[in-house]
């Protein structure tokens, strides 16, 4: 009866405290952006190649249209020209309940000006969500002595860990990334450690809850594992090492015609900084293996409908200089990422294949790989010399030139977000014949400024140059233009 009562007043299932220690912060960015020949999804080059019987991969290459418009640009493959401005405004809520309980809530809103094309709004351009929303226990040893130095996090959040290369807030867009999940954490003074799980798609026709309004193409996936962070290990001083261990796993459906997989993902991150004797240098290295297997799901040709083994590594490694006995502190860096590709892209529907394609998971890719965001950690070999300085406290400059390779020419070229942006393979045929597919992507040079206005704002901007090398024009009759790019941002926080 006493529960009855509460509901039925609205209250739940406790009663509600006085809400103290209310905090409130704020955020609004506004970014304009204008780039020139950017690769265009979807466009004729993400065509797959085929095996033939020698072993080589081939593909024939769609002739180009001729005449202007989208058909034409869809043909060569790029985006002749766009421009926007897009604003992300943020609200957030931190209620410290009691010493055990905290409560953050976010709310986000996002949208391009203009996208009502009204002064009236309230249309669908304009998105507005709960970007945000989970509680705390914090204190856990009050309840029992086994959980001291445990607390437990449960809701909607925006996860990041470590440089974000396999799991990252992605806030560079204007929407993000969240997860719905639990997470128990052990904490004592500057280390810790993560368990996590969190669901990432639900199917729609056996999982589906009240109102929920989810496709039945939408299978069960979840991510869950572990992320250490140990400060000084074994009393090295300057040294910060996370290992982490995490499997994403998803449901095939034969009803749905969606495979499955389960990837494991085990690593470790080596950060120095700061080091005794070494005080101006830098680095940090990250290698990451992969394993588990992917569940085909049998197609009316009579492929797939068997399991196949996933073999992939990755590698990240960051080393560099800072020159603090010099005026503008200059700092010289040098930065290597390798993410495998498969020499036999599209064969996994084979028993007797393996998928080797890196998959980067759920990362914040604006943060590696160039900041024109043409590249996944994918299928790529990129060098690069990084440079910065900084003339006064309150203004930042940065120079970053980048060299990208494929791992496999097979292989494609993937986008920031994972797709495929240009289909790679050995040999392709256009109308200038037969030639034999290069393993260079290109080059980008990047040349960034950011400047502290006033105290709660910001102002960062940059131009980018993306040369484009063999790979590009091979798989697009030997012609692909340079792609450039200029973005300016302002943001207030609070």
């Amino acid at each position: 009866k006493r529960i009855e009562a509460l509901e039925s007043k609205g209250g739940g299932n406790v009663t509600a405290p006085k809400v103290k220690g209310l905090k409130i912060s704020g955020h609004i960015r506004t970014r304009f952006e204008a780039n020139a020949d950017f690769l265009k999804p979807g466009g004729t080059g993400t065509t797959a190649p085929t095996r033939q019987s020698s072993g080589l991969f081939t593909k024939t290459l769609t002739a180009p249209i001729a005449g202007g418009g989208d058909t034409n640009e869809s043909s060569l493959g790029v985006a002749r020209s766009h421009n926007f401005v897009s604003q992300r405004i943020r609200l957030g809520f931190d209620f410290d309940v009691n010493e055990n309980v905290r409560v953050h809530a976010m709310i986000d809103s996002n949208r391009a000006f203009g996208g009502d094309q009204s002064t009236i709004q309230g249309s669908t351009a304009d998105t507005a969500s709960m970007k945000q929303a989970y509680f705390e226990l914090r204190n856990l040893g009050d309840i029992s002595s086994i959980l001291d130095n445990v607390s437990l996090l449960v809701g909607r959040k925006q996860w990041a860990y470590g440089d974000q290369r396999l799991i990252g807030h992605l806030n560079w867009t204007n929407v993000g990334r969240t997860h719905d999940g639990i997470i128990a954490k052990w904490k004592r003074g500057k280390n810790w450690v993560d368990v996590f799980i969190s669901q990432i798609g639900v199917d729609g026709t056996n999982g589906a809850g009240p109102g929920q309004a989810i496709a039945d193409n939408n299978r069960t996936e979840y991510l869950y594992g572990f992320w250490g962070h140990f400060q000084n290990p074994l009393g090295v001083e300057g040294i910060l090492a996370e290992p982490y261990l995490f499997i994403n796993d998803a449901e095939k459906s034969t009803v749905d015609g969606d495979n499955g997989f389960e990837r494991s993902f085990g690593g470790l991150r080596l950060v120095g900084k700061k080091m005794p004797g070494l005080p101006g240098i830098d680095f940090s290295v990250e290698p990451t293996w992969q394993w588990g297997e992917e569940e085909k799901v049998a197609q009316g040709n009579g492929s797939g409908g068997h399991s196949i083994p996933i073999q992939a590594f990755g590698i990240g490694v960051k080393a560099g200089y800072t020159f603090s006995n010099i005026p503008w502190s200059p700092r010289v860096g040098y930065e290597f990422e390798y993410a495998s590709g498969d020499d036999k892209p599209g064969t996994s529907k084979t028993a007797q294949s393996s998928s080797k394609t890196f998959d980067n998971l759920y990362p914040l890719g604006h943060a590696h790989l160039g900041y024109m965001d043409m590249h996944g950690f994918q299928n790529i070999v990129a060098h690069a010399v990084r440079l910065s300085a900084k003339p006064s406290k309150k203004l930042l400059l940065k120079a970053d030139l980048w060299f990208f390779e494929a791992d496999e020419e097979a292989d494609a070229l993937y986008s920031v977000a994972g797709g495929v942006a240009r289909a790679g393979a050995d040999q392709v045929t256009g109308h200038e014949g037969t030639v034999n597919v290069d393993d260079e992507y290109g080059q980008e040079l990047d040349l960034v400024a950011k400047y502290k206005l006033f105290k709660n704002v910001g102002v960062v901007g940059g131009y980018s140059h993306y040369f484009t090398g063999d790979f590009m024009e091979d798989t697009n009759h030997g012609t692909q233009p340079g792609m450039d790019w200029f973005w300016l941002q302002a943001a207030v926080k609070f």
